[in-house]
């Protein structure tokens, strides 16, 4: 059994992966956001409506669907990228910040390419709070 490569998209970024050899090693990434590949949330089994997320009955169960696993039922779903609709959270954060007097920076489109901008954000807000300035 020979390898072969495919193009995919990267199920947390949507980065687009050209040439990956299959079958996945444990350990590939998507080498833009450095997510696991070999993962229930990239598996064409994938499915969040079922109690256990996976439609293969055989399978064990994956407590962390977006980490590396060694699942032998793992089969890759090119199109696993999901946009997620944040404008619930957007109104809420807007609300907050609304009620402590603070202004929310405008989003942009480096927000949605950068998955950490937003820890980033908040690790530089408590860094600047408790005056440990780099």
């Amino acid at each position: 059994m020979g390898s072969r490569s495919i193009d995919m998209q990267c199920w947390k970024c949507g980065a687009e992966l050209k040439h990956l050899l299959l079958p996945f090693s444990r350990y590939e990434e998507c080498s833009v956001c450095k997510a696991d590949l070999h993962a229930c949330l990239a598996c064409l089994h994938y499915a969040p409506n079922l109690s256990d997320a996976c439609e293969e009955d055989r399978a064990d169960f994956i407590l962390d669907k977006d980490k590396a696993n060694f699942c032998d039922y793992f089969r890759v779903n090119t199109k696993a990228y999901q946009k997620q609709e944040n404008t619930a959270a957007s109104e809420a954060r807007s609300k907050l910040a609304a009620l402590f007097g603070e202004e929310l920076p405008e989003a942009d489109e480096t927000a949605e390419q950068s998955p950490q901008s937003d820890a980033d954000r908040a690790l530089a807000e408590l860094k600047r709070l408790f005056g440990d300035e780099e």
